[in-house]
């Protein structure tokens, strides 16, 4: 038999779902915009060049790649993979964005506050939280070196957090060039700080002792790797982390912009934690400076993160300095509903009940008055000498209910009823 489950890592979403991921998304959206964000909308396919020249690393290891067309897919003639196939599905919206503003800068303003929510998708292996295809929703500004890039962009996602109703979650920021110092310090070759980063970004997933054969594994020398580990678990949150950088050879530029950061978000949101964490570096390439993770202790795993990204744009053509943030909305509804927060409105609606034999005029005439009411009106046709659709309404209200709708029920059967009754609350 023809098996017709969704592709593995992939789902299909049933409408009261589908209601409460709108609502959310409507949340972020007005919120984005208030903080000034302008919408734009890229492909979710994107030329081979455009997403190898990133420097996305692991990203790229994990896309979807797309088969040339016609006369250009020569299979009998193919030398690798490469040769089959000249485009991929986005594993993000950042690369697509550099690209875009590559092509559109000329009609857009600058600096350039964006914002961009839609699917992106990775081959991984599916696991809570995590699906091959997967929404984002994005805040970038592009053309602003200074740090109150950074400051706009973590209060416009703390806000469209605290709009969903969450709270009880941190900002944790960092700079990969304080990284990269105290590999420095600790004597780790520049060539192998790619590998050690990569690994690094994996402390929330896996044990140290994984992270740390992953780093020997990428050509560090075993008492290094331990060195660095015992610096970085050495270092305390708190007031006292910008001088333990700096005793472990981080530029007092660095320095300045972190503490400029925390100390501006800090004083410009509500209930909301501001770290600098040396454990956050964020494993893609096209990061170059700050970086930043938004976690909950509810979470395993990040529900947000970001940071600078200046050199990515050059890739394309554009001198320009970027920065970015993103908040992983599958991670952000499955958290919002093991806390049992509830996002949108409420709704009435209506089943209106019919004889298709002699009551269609009258049944249309009907729901136009019930919607004008504020009713979200369906109209069931029913043979009166078939059983009462009552029963499998009711079943079926249960299910939205179960799916997360907050809407109420009701019903009206014409020549029965002369008030709409309530079905479910």
């Amino acid at each position: 038999m023809l098996q017709v489950r969704p592709f593995r890592g992939m789902r299909d979403i049933l409408p009261g779902e589908l209601e409460v991921r709108s609502a959310a998304l409507a949340t972020i959206r007005a919120t984005y915009r208030a903080h000034g964000f302008l919408e734009i909308e890229t492909p979710i396919v994107e030329t081979l060049d455009a997403l190898y020249a990133s420097g996305a690393g692991e990203n790229t290891k994990l896309m979807f790649k797309v088969l040339k067309r016609g006369e250009r897919l020569d299979v009998a003639n193919a030398a690798s993979e490469d040769d089959l196939a000249d485009a991929g599905l986005r594993f993000d919206l950042t690369v697509p964005l550099a690209r875009f503003y590559a092509v559109n800068q000329s009609k857009l303003p600058k600096p350039f506050a964006a914002m961009q929510i839609g699917p992106a998708f990775r081959a991984e292996r599916p696991q809570r939280g995590r699906l091959r295809q997967f929404v984002q929703a994005d805040a970038d500004i592009l053309g602003e070196p200074g740090w109150i890039a950074e400051v706009q962009l973590l209060i416009a996602a703390t806000a469209a957090l605290h709009q969903l109703g969450l709270e009880g979650f941190q900002l944790r920021i960092n700079d990969r060039r304080a990284v990269e110092a105290v590999l420095k310090h600790l004597g780790i070759p520049r060539e192998r700080w790619r590998g050690v980063v990569v690994a690094l970004d994996k402390l929330d997933k896996e044990p140290p002792s994984a992270v740390r054969s992953e780093m020997v594994a990428s050509g560090v020398e075993e008492h290094r790797a331990d060195r660095l580990l015992e610096v970085l678990a050495s270092m305390q949150e708190g007031d006292a982390m910008l001088p333990i950088l700096a005793r472990h050879g981080v530029a007092d530029e660095v320095l300045e912009r972190l503490s400029a950061i925390e100390s501006h978000v800090r004083s410009s949101v509500r209930d909301t934690e501001v770290i600098v964490d040396p454990l956050i570096v964020r494993g893609i390439d096209y990061y170059t400076s700050t970086v930043f993770e938004i976690v909950h202790p509810r979470w395993g795993t990040s529900i947000g993160g970001g940071g600078r990204y200046d050199t990515l744009l050059a890739h394309f053509g554009v001198d320009e300095p970027a920065c970015g943030i993103s908040l992983g909305f599958e991670r952000v509804l499955a958290l919002l509903d093991e806390l049992g927060i509830r996002v949108g409105e409420s709704h009435r609606r209506l089943t209106l009940i019919f004889d298709p034999r002699t009551q269609v005029a009258e049944a249309l005439r009907q729901a136009r008055h019930f919607r004008r009411d504020g009713f979200l009106v369906t109209l069931l046709p029913h043979d009166r000498t078939a059983r009462s659709p009552i029963k499998r309404l009711a079943l079926a209200a249960e299910e939205l209910k179960a799916e997360g709708s907050q809407d109420s029920f009701w019903h009206f059967t014409l020549g029965a009823d002369t008030e709409p009754r309530l079905l479910l609350h």
